[in-house]
């Protein structure tokens, strides 16, 4: 059993110590130390992903992105609540009752918009976007089904995506304006352009390559769900953020992982954990688990076998 007054006052000498210079020391030792390491083993992080990258890179993926997003296909453009009114990723009736906060009509935010600012720049854009605005509804619909089935057959040329002749209306003109306002870096901008002087809104540009852009980026980096997913780092052999563990091991309890439901499962259950942890001392039962599981007696087994008399005749302590 532990006794300050013999344990502490008998066996250790008191020195006066500077605590400041001490903290201090160690301060800088520590951020020396932090930064030698950062510098030598840092941590392989690659660029961010950008619109310009996949327009650039992957010409055919970002029209079939775009016309995705006018055709209702695109995975914002079906999302649900709270975007819009899809049930593409609907999940439970909470999310049906938050209702829509934030709202994104792809096929204008994503590429009517853009393109709109892009005609001050290319004239040409004009007539196409005024002539696809004249047509009716089921006919923008054909005209923007018939490009995407055409894009499985494109090829590109000098950056710029070609497909066979068809019944496409004024999309390819829609959609190589929209490409090179893409690759010209500008599209970022125009998504998350306001009527404010300054916007801090960035939620356009980021829901833009929502789907098999980032998708296929991460599958390729090894960190989908399916895979090793948040606790993985990217491309190297050993583990990431293991912090996050506790969160893919509620994803992977079947009821959760099988429920379509899966985010809000997930979300609830770590939130009773943490309320159980922060509750642990007052919880019957659980509170009684130190004494029950006697991992104390492990930790103090050897101070035990020195000290064999201090359990049955403890030192008083001085009145």
């Amino acid at each position: 059993m532990y006794h300050p007054k013999t344990d502490v006052t008998h066996k250790y000498r008191y020195v006066r110590t500077d605590f400041i210079k001490h903290l201090f020391s160690t301060t800088v030792v520590i951020v020396v130390i932090t930064t030698l390491l950062s510098l030598t083993l840092h941590e392989p992080v690659r660029p961010a992903v950008t619109i310009q990258n996949i327009a650039t890179t992957k010409p055919v993926l970002f029209e079939q992105v775009s016309v995705r997003a006018m055709n209702g296909q695109g995975q914002i453009a079906s999302y649900g609540p709270p975007y819009n009114n899809g049930t593409g990723s609907l999940q439970d009736i909470v999310q049906k009752w938050v209702g829509i906060l934030h709202p994104v009509n792809t096929k204008v935010d994503f590429v009517l918009k853009p393109l709109e600012m892009a005609a001050h720049l290319r004239p040409g854009l004009s007539a196409a976007l005024a002539r696809f605005r004249q047509a009716p509804a089921s006919q923008q619909l054909r005209w923007e089904n018939s490009y995407l089935a055409s894009l499985n057959h494109a090829h590109v040329h000098h950056g710029t995506v070609i497909v066979p002749a068809g019944s496409y209306g004024p999309m390819p003109v829609l959609m190589t304006g929209l490409l090179h306002l893409g690759q010209s870096g500008m599209m970022t901008g125009a998504l998350d352009r306001t009527k404010a002087d300054y916007t801090f809104n960035s939620q356009n540009s980021l829901l833009f390559l929502q789907g098999e852009p980032l998708q296929t980026i991460a599958a390729h980096l090894q960190l989908l769900g399916t895979q090793f997913g948040i606790i993985h780092e990217e491309r190297v052999p050993y583990p990431g953020p293991w912090w996050m563990t506790i969160v893919t091991v509620i994803y992977q309890i079947p009821y959760i992982a099988n429920s379509p439901a899966g985010d809000a499962l997930a979300l609830g259950s770590g939130m009773i954990l943490f309320l159980i942890l922060v509750f642990a001392p007052w919880l019957p039962v659980i509170n009684r688990l130190p004494r029950y599981l006697g991992v104390h007696r492990l930790i103090w087994k050897q101070y035990y076998s020195d000290h064999p008399d201090r359990g049955d005749n403890p030192v008083p302590e001085e009145s």
